[in-house]
């Protein structure tokens, strides 16, 4: 979540700035990554940064996602001039706690399921469910071609479009409740997408069987089912992929 001050933008009431600190006039008093802390936050995995100079291990956490992504909103509805009015008179901010989800990554997973130390690990075949179970990996098809950010993408064209067909009637609360609903729709699909297969530990053990189930990385994807993508997880290459991550996670355990 580095970076994050500098994407978004802010018109009038209408924010779309994931900054660390809330804006002075935006609701809650927490920021969009300690709003959607999970009971699972201390579940972590170690993570090398491997800088020239002073490289470091951290622990990383949960990742904070937006459901209605900070790029597509800030595209569409702050980057039309046409409807940048209608806009602007709209309170709404995209930190807001119903529009945040924490989500694993991959490395959780792995962290999860593989006991590892500094020497390496192996897949642990008897540990149950994690407590992020049936929640899809955020660094899996959220970005991909016709992915996740995509779908929202498309939504938020149709929200432009609707904003124009109602002359702008379309602003204020009326506008921040068509997001809201939007938010609530696409929670509700990760929820779905993040079930599928009987669940992501269900389909973690189907990866593992000879021949693997070729669905099985479904539920582990943002995306819809027409547009899961292999990359990161091909079933064919399970054992392979892994001990890449349990070395990754070994090599930060051992240190810089």
């Amino acid at each position: 979540m580095s970076g994050e001050h500098e994407r978004g933008d802010r018109k009038g009431k209408f924010c779309t700035t994931p900054a660390a600190k809330i804006c002075d006039d935006c609701p809650g008093s927490m920021n969009y990554i300690d709003v959607c802390e999970p009971n699972w936050s201390a579940h972590t995995f170690e993570r090398m940064v491997k800088a020239k100079a002073n490289p470091f291990v951290f622990d990383k956490k949960y990742e904070a996602h937006h459901i209605l992504c900070v790029a597509p909103v800030t595209q569409e509805l702050l980057g039309d001039k046409k409807i940048r009015g209608a806009v602007e008179q709209t309170k709404w901010c995209i930190n807001k706690e119903l529009n945040m989800l924490a989500m694993p990554l991959w490395g959780h997973t792995v962290k999860w399921y593989c006991s590892i130390d500094q020497g390496g690990g192996d897949i642990d075949v008897d540990v149950g469910a994690p407590p992020f179970k049936n929640i899809p990996q955020h660094d899996f098809d959220h970005n991909c071609k016709q992915g996740y950010t995509w779908e929202v993408e498309e939504e938020m064209k149709k929200l432009v479009q609707e904003i124009k067909d109602s002359e702008h009637k379309l602003k204020g609360d009326s506008l921040a409740g068509a997001l809201d609903d939007c938010a609530n729709d696409f929670a509700d699909k990760l929820k779905k997408r993040g079930k599928r297969k009987g669940g992501t530990h269900k389909a973690w053990k189907l990866a593992q069987q000879e021949p693997p189930d070729p669905n099985w990385c479904h539920p582990f994807s943002m995306a819809s089912d027409s547009k899961v993508s292999s990359v990161g997880f091909p079933a064919r290459n399970f054992q392979g992929k892994v001990d890449q991550w349990i070395n990754r996670i070994a090599q930060a355990i051992a240190g810089p």
